[in-house]
């Protein structure tokens, strides 16, 4: 393998640490809030509230992203997405009350909506269809990896420093590793480092690399005008909503959860860093088959997973059951994750995918800050999570329709043609 050819494994490997650490910086709040509600004196909605305002300006700002990462390139969006979140979660150990750690989180949310458009945008261009199962699959598991490294680390720092060191300490080393990472190896296009466009090298295997030039360049990309028309893209964006509806609804409540029925504090902690564990395992696992089968299929993997793990939690009294329903949970939101951002641009192609996910993604987001706001709110009402749960449930069989009745959508031509061979 050539020089050229290996470079974009080498940077997918970086972005998959960048990514890490990104998602590290992510769920860092849900270990620290239990002891900063103690010293503010913060009620579960609050707490709902905090965790929520991440998405509220990161779906926002999914169009804007996805706009800049096409018109810019990827090298100066992520410079400046790395320099805003690091510096996000450094300001956060000074948090004085409720309004600056809000603000913070929504720092933060600008920081690292760029993440996912511009990294995708990068794989999506770098490698040919072949191998792009498996990248993406490398870099999104850095989404899994992520929290499961995290809830362990953090949990140690928290108990060792205390939450205002700790997020010192997070911020300092994050800054430092990721802003190595865009300084190093980020490039603007597969051009830069002798590649055309879809990831084969000029220089060697010309043959492959035409055959990949040529595939790119016929490959029919959907405008972001076309693709709003179609009821794929939002049967798309509504289904994947319903899954991060599951996530956000339990991501914050899990430890408390578990803790208010009779579990060790560390028991609940270990089983949420297992179900971020799960996430990481079932994207590398499925990542081979993507490429291989219909991806909506596959994602009913994940629907029934993070179903049956909401049935188990919700009636957990052993440990076993709880870390089977952890299990569950993460295989359901990692193989759920890895379907999205291979079925986006495998849908609608690739020249127009930074718009066309940044359309998608504020109401795909909007199911996600609607589910912590909504659980902590419920809670505090009624005493309960239950009912925020089972409308996790009925939405997760929802979404899971959708995908079921969404095929990829026929261009014009595709359409005229069927019609013309099932009129003759």
């Amino acid at each position: 393998m050539t020089d050229s050819a290996k470079r974009p494994w080498l940077v997918v490997y970086l972005l998959f640490i960048a990514m890490v650490i990104g998602y590290i910086h992510r769920v860092d709040l849900s270990s620290a809030l239990p002891l900063m509600s103690e010293e503010f004196g913060w009620s579960a909605t609050q707490l709902g509230q905090a965790s929520a305002a991440f998405f509220w300006i990161y779906f926002i700002l999914q169009i804007p992203a996805g706009y800049a990462t096409d018109r810019w390139g990827v090298h100066f969006v992520f410079w400046a997405a790395f320099v805003i979140w690091c510096g996000a979660t450094l300001l956060t150990a000074l948090t004085t009350g409720f309004a600056m750690l809000v603000g913070l989180r929504l720092l933060l949310g600008i920081g690292q909506s760029i993440l996912t458009p511009a990294g995708l945008r990068y794989v999506r261009l770098s490698f040919p269809e072949e191998q792009r199962g498996t990248a993406v699959g490398i870099y999104m598991s850095g989404t899994k990896v992520g929290p499961a490294v995290g809830f362990v680390v953090c949990a140690y720092l928290l108990d060792a420093f205390g939450w205002r060191d700790a997020w010192t300490i997070l911020g300092i080393t994050g800054s430092t590793v990721v802003l190595v990472i865009a300084r190093l190896v980020l490039r603007n296009r597969p051009e830069d480092m002798g590649l055309v466009p879809d990831g084969a090298p000029r220089t060697q295997h010309a043959g492959v690399g035409n055959a990949c030039l040529y595939a790119y360049q016929t490959e029919h990309s959907w405008t972001l005008h076309d693709a709003v028309r179609t009821g794929a893209f939002w049967r798309m964006a509504v289904a994947f909503g319903t899954l991060m509806f599951g996530m956000s609804a339990i991501g914050l409540f899990w430890v408390p959860y578990f803790i208010d029925h009779g579990f060790a504090p560390s028991m609940a902690a270990w089983a949420l860093s297992a179900y971020a564990t799960s996430q990481a395992g079932t994207s590398i696992l499925l990542a081979p088959l993507v490429d291989r089968y219909q991806p909506r299929f596959l994602a009913m993997f994940g629907y029934a997973s993070f179903f049956a793990a909401f049935l188990l939690m919700m009636n957990a009294t052993v440990a076993w059951q709880l870390f089977t329903a952890a299990a569950l949970g993460g295989a359901g939101v990692g193989s759920g994750m890895l379907l999205q951002a291979h079925m986006w641009p495998g849908y609608f192609g690739r020249a127009n995918i930074g718009r066309i996910r940044g359309a998608a993604l504020p109401l795909s987001l909007t199911f996600s800050g609607v589910g912590s706001a909504a659980t902590g709110f419920i809670f505090d009402a009624t005493n309960s999570y239950a009912p925020a749960w089972w409308t996790a449930v009925a939405l997760l069989v929802v979404g899971a329709a959708l995908l079921v009745v969404t095929p990829k959508p026929m261009t014009a031509m595709e359409r005229a043609a069927a019609e013309a061979e099932g009129g003759s």
